[in-house]
């Protein structure tokens, strides 16, 4: 199996939508720690939509326990955007439950992956490793741009 040796993250905008200013913080100084060019922040379904407004984010990591709107409801909305370029952003549910059941409806509305709390820095890199390994378009230049060689593969 080949590994992955080198990720230029610096091209990416994140965005980590939680309740949690401590959460929040968190993972935006992670994903800063991991060379992540943009980490935007939202506490709540609304305010990420409205940040989502200006552009939409390479990836998405979102709690599944918020209040009043929680992560499977922001989910569901951003899938239902078929005429949009948000409704294929990669999406991360974070979230405390484990049970299959929980994971099994998250990834069937549509997240492409799920990361349980507590959670280490790796099992984060692994997480956004992952989503954007699984979508190729992330990697492809804009049409009037030179490609861009963000991974090397051994």
């Amino acid at each position: 199996m080949a590994a992955i040796t080198k990720a230029d993250f610096s091209p990416l905008t994140i965005l980590v939508i939680d309740d949690s200013p401590y959460m929040l913080r968190l993972m935006a100084e992670m994903l800063g720690s991991f060379g992540v060019g943009k980490v935007l922040v939202a506490a709540s379904a609304e305010e990420a939509f409205s940040r989502m407004q200006a552009g939409a984010p390479d990836v998405i990591f979102c709690d599944w326990q918020m209040h009043p709107t929680d992560g499977l409801a922001v989910l569901r909305r951003l899938r239902q955007h078929h005429q949009s370029q948000i409704s294929c952003v990669p999406f991360v549910m974070v979230t405390g439950h484990n049970a299959n059941e929980d994971v099994t409806l998250a990834l069937g509305e549509g997240a492409d992956s799920y990361i349980v709390k507590p959670f280490s820095c790796e099992t984060l890199m692994n997480h956004l490793i992952k989503v954007i390994v699984q979508d190729k378009s992330h990697l492809m230049p804009a049409q009037d741009e030179e490609p861009q060689q963000m991974w090397a593969v051994e």
